[in-house]
């Protein structure tokens, strides 16, 4: 084998390597953060990973990672979802010129938000085919409450990706996914507070209303 054709096939596995999609695991799941998979296999996750995490006692940072191969303009984005359908959704928009919004949707179709109210300290960047979207989202909105989900609420998160034609994001098709369960997040009375899933936080309140009464 010459060497020329042998550094091609180096340099072909590397650059396979870095486009595969395989997003690095990140070793605050289940600490620090929540994460959507909770687990990524060995080797790192395929696909996509979410986390989230506290950041103060009114916002949630939100990290998203996808794979994405993009042949032009495109879009990811996050929605929170009472239900687990994409109606009625609170929207987090993330495109490829930079530009992150909020929105909602009103049945099936995706309409922009009327302001910024409840998002800030967004960024966006595309290394590798790994498109990253991260961003600060209020938990409890006192204005916006119609387009805006309480992440006080019990939520499910949905995944969706497409591209942007003529400046508006074209339907995701196929190109979605919702989270296996829901979550829940208490309205905070000091900084110790923890993110759960949902059936987490309904264990705890039975245990202890189980335990208050034992008590008395």
């Amino acid at each position: 084998m010459s060497w020329t054709k042998l550094i091609c096939i180096l340099i072909a596995s590397v650059f396979s390597q870095l486009t595969n999609g395989v997003i690095p695991p990140d070793p605050q799941c289940g600490k620090a953060k929540i994460c959507w998979p909770t687990q990524c296999p060995v080797g790192g996750c395929v696909g996509f990973l979410i986390s989230w995490w506290n950041t103060n006692l009114d916002y949630l940072r939100f990290e998203m990672k996808m794979e994405f191969v993009p042949s032009g303009e495109h879009y990811i984005a996050l929605g929170f979802s009472g239900n687990s359908l994409m109606p009625d959704s609170s929207i987090v928009m993330c495109r490829s010129d930079a530009n992150v919004q909020l929105g909602y949707t009103q049945g099936r179709t995706y309409a922009p938000g009327t302001d910024l109210y409840g998002i800030q300290n967004t960024s966006f960047a595309v290394t590798n085919n790994i498109t990253t979207c991260s961003f600060d989202r209020i938990k409890k909105p006192i204005r916006n409450v119609a387009q805006l989900r309480s992440l006080t609420d019990p939520f499910f998160l949905i995944r969706a990706w497409g591209a942007v034609r003529g400046g508006v994001p074209a339907y995701h098709n196929n190109n979605r996914g919702v989270s296996p369960n829901s979550y829940s997040y208490p309205v905070m009375t000091g900084s110790g507070h923890n993110i759960k899933p949902a059936f987490v936080s309904l264990c705890a309140c039975l245990i202890g209303t189980w335990l208050s009464y034992m008590l008395h």
